[in-house]
């Protein structure tokens, strides 16, 4: 295709009660989308750009192998995978792009930072595809958009119907360090900011071979730390194969679903498999609306070490949830890092923060953003979180 021309509430960003039941299910589906392939966290061939540019333009080759042409960058973009309203943003370090998106996007941006920051992005149209990531076609047209990105993995018949339509589409893949490079990469080329998005990688790799390094230098025991995708609504965890082994495996811990009685990908488990694993700490995802005081306030779970020690935290929601793979990472990583191996002194990720903000998306967060982004008052109980108060 050849392309012509050129957190969003005060008090309580995270609550659920903002969340309609309709919303709620959809971004459970995100879940779902995870877990539908092989999640390796390492870091793929990315000496193999997708992108080139050309006399002919910017020649883009999408996860699916096919090629598109784009004449110059792109001006009007709709997005149907989760993550890549978000991500969009951060490369472009702007939401003017954005014309429409998937509605569990829309309902992370709200519940996020990013509404906050970038609150024309609230405005954006938000029915573009249903809870499967059918398109709307009718509503895309609408839009008039120069690309369309489309999951390019879970099956033609949510993207055929857009070309049939004669509309542009960059299908991707997502679950990897591999994937996010290539998306980032992908972004920087549609929207004419290529070395932005080089450097938006450099940062990541920098990241993990930082947090390589402090793991290598760790010296007390490795903790079993279990990471649950679903808590609230069935106990699913994540096993072999997710990113989210990756990187407790980064940081110098080690995951219990992948030991004794290992499961592959994101498996049902029931209360008797935890109790067997007993974790020493507890992650729960954003994908569900589990609390650390739900948790500890449940007497089926008093046996297991995390709860009796205090160490259940809910995994931070900034720019976009950190559980999976994004463009805050080496925040997620740091966290923790320091979760895991708790320090004495305060942490610097406050800091961190404020730096990476300022680079993905212009803003420097607020004290009471960050301690938003960190769930400070629910994870105020869990042992060892002082460490990311304000100073």
């Amino acid at each position: 295709m050849t392309v012509h021309g050129g957190r969003g509430r005060a008090n309580a960003p995270h609550a659920n009660s903002g969340v309609e039941p309709s919303s709620r299910r959809t971004i459970l589906k995100a879940a779902t989308v995870m877990s539908g392939a092989a999640l390796l966290g390492a870091c793929g061939d990315s000496s193999r750009s997708p992108v080139k540019t050309t006399p002919r333009g910017i020649i883009v080759t999408d996860q699916r192998g096919k090629t598109v042409v784009f004449d110059r960058p792109v001006s009007r973009v709709v997005t149907v995978p989760i993550p890549a309203a978000s991500m969009l943003i951060a490369v472009d370090r702007s939401a003017h792009r954005l014309v429409g998106m998937q509605d569990a996007s829309w309902t992370a941006i709200h519940d996020g930072i990013l509404g906050g920051i970038f609150p024309e992005a609230l405005a954006v149209r938000h029915d573009v595809a249903n809870e499967e990531f059918a398109p709307n076609v009718e509503s895309i047209l609408a839009l008039d958009p120069d690309v369309v990105v489309q999951w390019g993995d879970h099956g033609s018949e949510i993207i055929a119907p857009l070309e049939n339509a004669g509309l542009t589409v960059v299908g991707l893949s997502y679950g990897t360090e591999s994937d996010l490079t290539a998306w980032i990469r992908l972004f920087g080329a549609m929207v004419g900011k290529p070395t932005r998005a080089r450097d938006m990688l450099a940062r990541l790799g920098s990241g993990a071979r930082e947090m390589r390094s402090v793991a290598d230098a760790q010296t007390a025991p490795a903790p079993k730390v279990l990471y649950f995708l679903r808590f609230a609504d069935g106990l699913e965890v994540a096993g072999m194969d997710t990113y989210n082994d990756y990187y407790i495996r980064l940081v110098g811990a080690t995951n219990p679903a992948t030991g004794a009685d290992a499961v592959s990908g994101f498996a049902a488990v029931d209360i008797e498999q935890v109790l067997a694993w007993d974790p020493d700490i507890v992650l729960l995802g954003n994908f569900d609306t589990a609390m650390p005081a739900d948790v500890y306030g449940d007497s089926i779970w008093q046996a297991v070490s995390a709860v009796k020690a205090k160490r259940v935290y809910k995994v931070p929601f900034g720019g976009y949830r950190w559980d999976p793979p994004g463009q805050e990472s080496p925040l997620m990583w740091r966290w923790l890092s320091q979760v895991a191996f708790p320090q004495d002194r305060l942490s610097d990720l406050r800091a961190r923060i404020v730096s990476t903000y300022l680079f993905l998306y212009g803003h420097p967060p607020t004290r009471q953003q960050i301690d938003d982004i960190l769930w400070i008052e629910v994870n105020g109980g869990s042992a060892g979180y002082q460490q990311f108060r304000a100073r």
